[in-house]
């Protein structure tokens, strides 16, 4: 569970940056938060489902191994 706190606390770190630099150039918040969107806009299903999972990779191999540590027997 440490490794997907550390991920989704850079995770955020990441948004809140992108976000500022755009407040700080001058765009309104909705617009900043918009051009997160945009990414999205102009993607493929396919490629949209790609960025999904690869953004979920660390939450579902912390997932797996809890799930493998739960299901092994402890001596």
């Amino acid at each position: 569970m440490k490794m997907t706190g550390i991920y989704l606390i850079l995770a955020c770190l990441t948004l809140g940056m992108i976000v500022t630099v755009d407040l700080l150039s001058g765009t309104s918040l909705a617009g900043s938060l918009q051009s997160l969107i945009v990414g999205f806009d102009t993607s493929t299903f396919f490629e949209s489902c790609c960025m999904i999972v690869f953004a979920a990779l660390p939450i579902i191999f912390t997932v797996a191994d809890k799930f493998k540590q739960s299901k092994s027997p402890r001596k």
